[in-house]
């Protein structure tokens, strides 16, 4: 009788700690986000969601594009204000545990990001690993809702894109942790992805087409921060160089052409032997020395690739003209590398590279004196690069096809 009681007794205790929660939230109840676009329109912040439609199912494919999201907007003085906005104008509190992308409008860029990641960041629902991309050109909510996809969720169309950067690096994937870890590092500032809305060609589609008539979303190149505050932006080719120095390379083509002895330079590049290879592996080792009184960036790059496409009547089963294919992509990855860091060096005159941390550490006596001056250091220092490829794989044919 006694035990019986004991139980009892715990029992009731337990179920006093063992209750649900006080304010577990519905999925019925819940407004789900999964792209966020901020704004500065009449001096406040306005905040436009994507949020998923419960209502929308697979069979529903054939319905209106874009009948799976909704979109709602929120003004503030701040971020928290904004989304607090929403919802008396929208039925449901947004949900941002799902949120994978933040787009920034451009203006909002230039005036400077981190003030308004505080409360990404202090907030527990918001995703730490949302990528960050700035609305080239435009406001956030005017390249919101554009699709040109087989997703039927515009917001996958987007993700898809950004992930798709390891097979083409002439575009950056940054998340938030990602920009401010830059941000806060002396000696290296950030940089972001980019999206675009830009005109397509019309192609005569079937009457179920889908997608939005006559736009698509392009994510080619990134943007440059200076401390927080958008200065610039680098095109596909210098973002691409960028991810080579910063060895972001996964996946890549690089087309280059090759010179046969018999036809020397040629101008057209219609006329060029244009060859491309297919990056295998990319390893990059970046270093900081100072020669006398000059300071020399170094980056060290070892490329594994397979043979893509040969351009040109040259028989890679011959000696030595392999090594000569190798040769000629070389040299056209330094030249365009040379060609980015130059831009930024003279346009920008910021370390987005992260040299700065390789001198902090390897001299960081030295780096005590110019810290505050390391953006004017590194405008002036001299570049070294060096390229070895190395193709591994040739394919299936050891010469170019000819018309004769």
């Amino acid at each position: 009788m006694k035990n019986k009681r004991v139980f009892i007794f715990l029992c009731i205790i337990l179920s006093v700690f063992l209750t649900g929660c006080i304010n577990a939230r519905e999925l019925d109840q819940l407004g789900i986000s999964l792209v966020m676009g901020l704004d500065i329109e009449n001096g406040k912040i306005l905040l436009t969601a994507e949020i998923v439609d419960p209502s929308y199912t697979t069979e529903s494919v054939s319905a209106v594009q874009g009948s799976s999201v909704k979109y709602v907007q929120g003004t503030g003085n701040t971020i928290f204000e904004a989304l607090r906005d929403i919802t008396l104008k929208f039925d449901r509190r947004i949900y941002r545990a799902h949120n994978k992308v933040l787009i920034f409008g451009e203006e909002i860029a230039k005036r400077g990001l981190v003030t308004h990641m505080d409360e990404l960041f202090r907030n527990r629902e918001q995703r730490e690993s949302s990528y960050v991309l700035i609305a080239k050109g435009a406001k956030a909510y005017e390249v919101m809702g554009v699709s040109n996809s087989l997703e039927s969720i515009p917001a996958d169309y987007i993700l898809d894109m950004i992930e798709n950067v390891k097979y083409n690096p002439k575009a950056i994937n940054i998340n938030i942790i990602d920009f401010l870890k830059h941000y806060y590092h002396a000696g290296h500032h950030p940089i972001a992805g980019v999206i675009e809305k830009i005109k397509r060609n019309d192609i005569t589609e079937g009457q179920e087409s889908t997608g939005t008539p006559g736009y698509e979303l392009t994510i080619i190149g990134s943007a440059v921060f200076r401390e927080d505050k958008l200065i610039g932006y680098l095109d596909g080719n210098e973002t691409k160089s960028l991810n080579f120095i910063m060895n972001n390379i996964k996946g890549s083509i690089i087309t280059f052409p090759i010179h046969l002895p018999s036809q020397g330079a040629q101008s057209d590049l219609h006329n060029q032997n244009l060859s491309s290879v297919i990056v295998i592996k990319s390893k990059t080792k970046n270093d900081v020395e100072i020669k006398g009184d000059r300071l020399v960036l170094k980056t060290k790059i070892n490329l594994k690739t397979s043979l893509g496409e040969l351009g040109g009547e040259i028989d890679i089963s011959k000696d030595g003209n392999l090594a000569k294919i190798e040769e000629a992509c070389s040299a056209t990855v330094k030249e365009n590398i040379k060609a980015a860091v130059k831009k930024v060096q003279n346009e920008y005159g910021i370390d987005i590279f992260g040299f700065g941390l390789i001198f902090h550490r390897k001299y960081p006596k030295q780096w005590e004196e110019i810290k505050d001056n390391w953006d004017e250091v590194f405008s002036d220092a001299d570049f070294e690069i060096e390229v070895e490829t190395h193709i591994i794989r040739t394919g299936l044919i050891n010469k170019a096809p000819t018309i004769e």
